[in-house]
C-alpha cells in the first residue's frame, strides 16, 4: 500500500493526475494490508485527485486538446457527413457481426458518434473502437452505463478498483487507437461536444423519492451512487461548456436529458433513464443537435430548438432480426446541416 501511494504521490507531481488517482484507488483496494496512516494518505490523496479531475489539466488531457481540437478545422463542411448510433453491445455475436460487416471505404470521410453502451468490458471496447476507427474518418465516445460496469475479472488490484478507474483507463484506450471523448471540430464551423453523463431519480416525474434498487451493480463508485455520481460526471463537462465553438455544435451523452423523450415505461425505468441537468448543459453548449442513448425506443424530436436523436442500434423485440434492421443514422450532412436520413450499411 505505501508503494501504490508513492508511486501516486509522483505521478501527481509529474501531471499524471488520471494515473496517480487508479494508484490511490488500488491502495484502498488494500485495506486489509494497510496501517491507519498508509489509509488516510491514500484516501486523501484519492479525493485530492476527485477535486482536481474536473479542470482536466494533466498532461494527457492537454495533449487531447492541443492535439486534436483544431486538428479537422479547415476540412470543408460540404464533405463532411455525421453518423449516430448508440447502445451497439459489441460483446453478442451479432453486434459484433454487423460492426465488422460495415463497409471498409464508404464512411472514410465521415464521423461517427457512438453515444454509449459500445461494449461491457475493456476487451470488447477497444476491438470495437479499433474497428470502428478503421472505417470512420473520426468516432466520438461518451460512455453509458455499461461502460461504467466492472466485471469481477476486471476488479483485480492491477485492473479496476472502482469505476472511475475504468473510465480514466478508456480515455488512453481511446488516445492510443484514435478515438474522441473530449470535443473537437470536425471541420470549418462544426463541432462535436460529448458529455458524460448518469441518471438520478428525480427524472422520475411520477415519484421523485430515491429508490433503494441498485440499477447497475457491477459499478464501484468512490461516492454516493444516488446522490452524488451524477453530479460529479456533469463537473467533469464543465471545462468543456466554456470552451469557444464558432458554428453548428452536435452534443451527445448517453443518458436521456428530458422526461418526454420516449423509452420503455416499466416499473422503476425512469429512476436509471436520465437526468434533465443535462439539458443546462446543452443550452449552455448552443447545440443544434443533441444524441443520446440507454433508450432503445428511437426518436428524432424537437425540443427548445434542439433536435434530440437517439438510433439505438438494440431495439425492443427486434433482436431476432437485428441485422436486417442494422442502420446508421445520418444527422449531418454537409452544407445541409442537421438531417434526418436513415442509411443502411448491412
Amino acid at each position: 500500500m505505501k508503494a501504490h501511494n508513492r508511486l501516486a504521490a509522483a505521478l501527481m507531481g509529474a501531471g499524471q493526475l488520471e494515473q496517480a488517482y487508479s494508484e490511490f484507488a488500488r491502495a484502498l483496494q488494500m485495506e486489509a494490508l494497510s496501517s491507519d496512516a498508509s489509509w488516510n494518505l491514500a484516501l486523501k490523496g484519492q479525493e485530492a485527485c476527485i477535486s482536481m479531475l474536473p479542470l482536466w489539466r494533466s498532461k494527457p488531457s492537454k495533449q487531447r486538446i492541443s492535439n486534436r481540437f483544431n486538428t479537422d478545422l479547415g476540412l470543408p463542411r460540404s464533405e463532411t457527413k455525421v453518423y449516430a448510433i448508440s447502445d451497439i453491445r459489441f460483446g453478442i455475436k451479432e453486434n459484433e457481426e454487423w460492426v465488422n460487416a460495415i463497409d471498409q471505404t464508404k464512411f472514410k470521410k465521415s464521423v461517427l458518434i457512438v453515444a454509449g453502451n459500445l461494449a461491457d468490458n475493456m476487451n470488447a471496447l477497444a476491438r470495437a473502437l479499433t474497428i470502428l476507427k478503421s472505417k470512420f474518418r473520426r468516432v466520438f465516445l461518451t460512455p453509458g452505463n455499461h461502460e461504467f460496469w466492472v466485471h469481477p475479472t476486471e476488479r483485480r488490484v492491477d485492473r479496476y478498483p472502482d469505476s472511475f478507474c475504468k473510465l480514466l483507463h478508456l480515455l488512453e484506450v481511446c488516445d492510443y487507437i484514435g478515438v474522441d471523448m473530449f470535443p473537437a471540430a470536425i471541420c470549418k464551423g462544426v463541432y462535436i461536444v460529448p458529455l458524460l453523463s448518469w441518471y438520478n431519480n428525480e427524472f422520475d416525474k411520477n415519484d421523485r423519492r430515491p429508490d433503494p434498487t441498485i440499477f447497475d451493480p457491477l459499478c464501484r463508485w468512490p461516492m454516493d451512487e444516488k446522490a452524488q455520481v451524477w453530479k460529479y460526471l456533469l463537473k467533469l463537462n464543465e471545462a468543456h461548456l466554456g470552451r469557444t465553438y464558432n458554428g453548428t455544435v452536435i452534443s451527445c451523452a448517453h443518458f436521456l436529458p428530458l422526461p418526454c423523450l420516449p423509452f420503455e415505461e416499466t416499473p422503476k425505468a425512469a429512476k436509471a433513464m436520465g437526468c434533465e441537468d443535462i439539458e443546462d448543459q446543452i443550452f449552455q453548449l448552443r447545440s443544434k443537435a443533441h444524441v443520446y442513448g440507454h433508450s432503445l425506443v428511437r426518436a428524432a424530436e424537437a425540443h427548445g430548438g434542439v433536435m434530440y436523436i437517439n438510433h439505438a442500434h438494440v431495439q425492443p423485440g427486434t433482436e431476432d432480426v437485428r441485422k436486417a434492421q442494422a442502420t446508421l443514422l445520418c444527422i449531418f450532412n454537409g452544407e445541409k446541416g442537421i438531417v434526418q436520413e436513415e442509411e443502411a450499411i448491412c
